[in-house]
């Protein structure tokens, strides 16, 4: 069994603080609709990752010993970079994906541009 001490410090509130705001602003973002649940879970996977750090540091313990390191801080700099290279990749892929949109966006007013055109006849005048 794991035991737990606790052994607060400056960092386990800002990791707490910080935690708390990236749930917040998960649930803020999808309430008002600006974004996808996607977004929602990831706020919630790394704001209760940071919670969960800020309650219990001695936790990593365990994970430092599975991963064969000896100290905890490098376990939690190894699982906090696994963490940070998928949302960088999931973030890539969004981005990819609104510049693809934005671009057809752009094709589609292009041709309605042109289509307004030859309907008024006016070479680009639409006042």
């Amino acid at each position: 069994m794991i035991g737990f001490t606790f052994d607060y410090s400056l960092v386990n509130v800002v990791a707490l603080v910080v935690g708390l705001l990236f749930l917040a602003n998960g649930y803020y973002l999808v309430r008002t609709g600006r974004e996808a649940v996607a977004v929602f879970v990831l706020s919630v996977i790394v704001g209760s990752g940071l919670v969960f750090v800020a309650a219990f540091p001695t936790a990593f313990d365990a994970v430092a010993r599975l991963l064969g390191l000896e100290l905890r801080a490098r376990a939690i700099l190894v699982v906090s970079n696994l963490t940070l290279f998928a949302l960088v990749i999931y973030l890539l892929n969004r981005i990819g994906t609104l510049y693809d949109r934005v671009s057809r966006l752009n094709e589609r007013l292009s041709l309605l541009d042109a289509e307004m055109d030859d309907r008024d006849g006016n070479n680009g005048d639409h006042e």
